[in-house]
């Protein structure tokens, strides 16, 4: 049987634990993902007036810019 092994012949299988472990760090960085996410947009967009501000005036800027150089 350790010539099998070593011959890589056999499928090796996981244990259950391992697979768990896996599992559940990957639900854990995914959490994480979102919640960063989640987080940057609640305190620097929705917590920020001036910064919604300053964005949406930005957004203005564009749009009026580009509206000029296509009525010319």
């Amino acid at each position: 049987m350790p010539f099998v092994i070593i011959s890589g012949t056999a499928n090796w299988i996981p244990p259950y634990s391992l697979i768990y472990i896996v599992l559940i760090i990957g639900a854990l960085l995914t959490a994480g993902v979102a919640m960063s996410a989640f987080t940057f947009y609640e305190d620097y967009y929705w917590g920020d007036k001036d910064f919604r501000d300053q964005l949406r005036f930005i957004n203005l800027k564009r749009n009026s810019s580009n509206r000029k150089t296509q009525k010319i």
